[in-house]
């Protein structure tokens, strides 16, 4: 590698430091921080999923430890469905009060 003078290291921690002033005045961080639509989807279909596999592995496992092919994992899968659109529901409740909180703030 070669070494760098120090001047041009000045001069780009100068650029650096008013990049970051001009980030630091717009509305980005306060998306990142409060989340976007895509990301509320993704946690939304990862809670359902999740709920499901959950339900469908215990199910899966406990047949194979009993013996009782495929009622358990039957029934465990819908319950783990039904857990999964309870969190589904929970989350989208959060997001509604947070949506009108933010225009209360408005």
């Amino acid at each position: 590698m070669t070494e760098q003078n120090p001047d041009n290291l000045d001069q780009f921690d100068a650029k650096l430091k008013a990049a970051r002033e001009r980030i630091g005045e717009s509305d980005s961080g306060v998306l990142a921080r409060e989340g976007t639509s895509l990301g509320y989807g993704f946690r939304l279909s990862i809670e359902l999923l999740a709920g499901l596999l959950v339900g469908l592995g215990m199910g899966y496992l406990l047949d194979g430890w009993l013996g009782t092919r495929p009622w358990l994992m039957l029934v465990l899968m819908i319950l783990g469905l039904g857990g999964g659109v309870l969190n589904v529901m929970r989350v989208s409740k959060q997001m509604e009060q947070l949506e009108a909180s933010k225009k209360d703030q408005r």
